[in-house]
């Protein structure tokens, strides 16, 4: 009987450590959730906005709502969506001949998710996930041709682990890993020919 409770004993006291770590590691877990936007719908060329240090005013105020901009007055080229003047929520980017061109996801006026990129015949222009402004996992880029030209690996914004470039005919243009700040391997001349432009920029 004595073995027989020592044995429960045990069993009791590392569930309670894997309950007991379970519960810190979800603390850890933050999951994010756009603010609602208020269904307003205001065109860009309103007089009445205001941008002072990427801060969205409307009338000396805070801007809520959506602001929109259309080709030539008929096809939407994009909707951006704002909580007190910052982006909140889904932003997307249209081309002229209706291909969506942008899908992006802010919280608190910072790129948080999965944020996409398509060429104007809807080939993947660029994919990569962002938290808290910072890119974390992969980040991948294609050229016009539908061509893989960058494929790089991120933690909290920093360049990590396996990292690789490539020409538009498709040989490598550099092929490195980083490991704790160093770099290991073919570093290559310079970066993708337009690297942030088309993922940093709205």
């Amino acid at each position: 009987m004595e073995v027989f409770n020592k044995r429960y004993l045990v069993i009791a006291i590392i569930s309670m450590i894997f309950i007991s770590c379970t519960s810190i590691q979800n603390k850890n877990i933050t999951i994010k959730i756009a603010k609602t936007v208020a269904p307003i719908y205001i065109e860009r060329t309103d007089s009445g906005f205001a941008i002072h240090n990427d801060t969205v005013y409307y009338q000396n105020k805070l801007f809520t709502g959506y602001r929109y901009s259309l080709f030539n007055n008929t096809d939407t080229e994009f909707v951006r969506s704002y909580f007190n003047g910052v982006e909140e929520g889904e932003q997307r980017v249209w081309y002229s001949n209706k291909q969506l061109a942008e899908y992006r996801f802010y919280i608190n006026g910072k790129k948080e998710g999965t944020q996409k990129g398509w060429w104007p015949d809807g080939r993947s222009k660029f994919i990569y996930t962002a938290a808290n402004d910072a890119f974390v996992g992969e980040l991948k880029e294609w050229n016009a041709a539908g061509l893989l030209c960058k494929w790089f690996h991120y933690v909290n914004g920093q360049e990590e682990g396996s990292q690789k470039m490539w020409w538009d005919d498709g040989s490598i243009r550099a092929n490195y890993v980083i490991r704790n700040g160093k770099k290991y391997g073919l570093l290559g001349i310079k970066l993708c020919s337009n690297p942030y432009d088309s993922i940093i920029k709205k």
